[in-house]
């Protein structure tokens, strides 16, 4: 058995997919690690790339053809086929930092937690960002969600899990959607128990580039998309209250990268005409409350969110010049 399996999610990166494959590709890690490139229906010299590699290192490296079905449907065929212990999704248009990646993988061999943690690194046209997300956790210590860790949010950058625990909880993934990653992620925190933290800064993260899915005009016009994965996520909350098996911290860590993708899609309402984002934000969020109450009732805990309520959505021209002002001085 492998260590790691990565699944590296690829539709028509080849103008990316060399960086991210040639982060893998150091003998030292062979042994241990499995890729598989998911090849999504990709139109362009995705394959090409990819068997280059299958052919370099194929004990490493696997080349999976399949139809299109959209990110979540590259997730869901990785967790079919992998045969590491553990299971990461890295991006296509994304990369691993190589020498953490090979202390990664010697640590890992070592653990049995069910969830590892790292940090990861936001790579823009003109400068880079190291992100470190969990504090009052010290590196290589095994915990459980009872004990008092600090873990701002968990996202896909960031967590390598089980695999067995993703087969044996049935995880699948919306599949013909962008922005399913979130749920890859909250399912990934809601199957774990023990958790370990290893102090790298491995995955990198491409941003700022206008062609990726989270820029500002894509979000807008993948609208349709945003909510469905909201409603999904409302759903999935709802369902995981109900079992009545989530210890405290484990509930507030879920529910922060639960918000962020239900506020991110009242943000690209803003993005609207004022009229419009109103109209928008209020059917948006009357069907969370049709879907779940106790997931509406929940979202109420966070600032904007409640801001954006206040007053019948009375705030909404308010939040739409802040988050003007927001978007010009940080760029998302």
């Amino acid at each position: 058995m492998k260590v790691l399996t990565v699944s590296v999610a690829a539709y028509n990166v080849e103008s990316t997919l060399e960086k991210t494959l040639a982060s893998f590709n150091d003998p030292r890690v062979y042994d241990d690690l499995e890729v598989l490139i998911i090849d999504d229906g990709s139109k362009d010299g995705t394959a090409k790339i990819a068997k280059k590699y299958e052919k370099i290192a194929p004990h490493t490296f696997k080349y999976v053809a399949k139809k299109n079905g959209g990110h979540g449907s590259t997730i869901n065929k990785g967790i079919e086929l992998a045969t590491g212990k553990y299971f990461k999704v890295v991006d296509g248009d994304d990369w691993i930092d190589t020498e953490s990646l090979v202390t990664f993988i010697q640590d890992l061999k070592k653990q049995n937690s069910d969830l590892v943690l790292t940090n990861h690194t936001e790579v823009y046209p003109d400068h880079s960002k190291t992100v470190k997300l969990i504090e009052n956790v010290e590196p290589k210590k095994e915990y459980t969600w009872k004990d008092n860790i600090d873990i701002k949010r968990v996202v896909l950058h960031t967590l390598t899990v089980k695999t067995k625990l993703l087969r044996e909880n049935n995880v699948h993934i919306t599949e013909k959607c962008f922005y399913v990653d979130v749920e890859f992620v909250v399912w990934a925190a809601y199957v774990s128990h023990t958790i370990t933290y290893f102090d790298l800064y491995l995955y990198m993260y491409r941003l700022g580039e206008a062609n990726q899915s989270v820029a500002k005009s894509n979000m807008l016009k993948n609208i349709k998309m945003q909510e469905k994965v909201s409603y999904q996520l409302v759903r999935m909350y709802d369902q995981f209250v109900k079992n009545k098996n989530m210890v405290p911290n484990q509930e507030e860590t879920i529910f922060n990268t639960f918000k962020r993708s239900i506020g991110s899609t009242m943000r690209t309402y803003l993005l609207m005409p004022t009229r419009t984002a109103k109209s928008k934000i209020k059917k948006f969020d009357d069907n969370i409350k049709n879907i779940s109450f106790v997931s509406y009732r929940r979202l109420n805990d966070d600032k904007f969110i409640r801001l954006i309520r206040k007053g019948n959505y009375s705030m909404v021209p308010l939040a739409k010049i802040m988050y003007r002002i927001w978007v010009m001085k940080y760029g998302y």
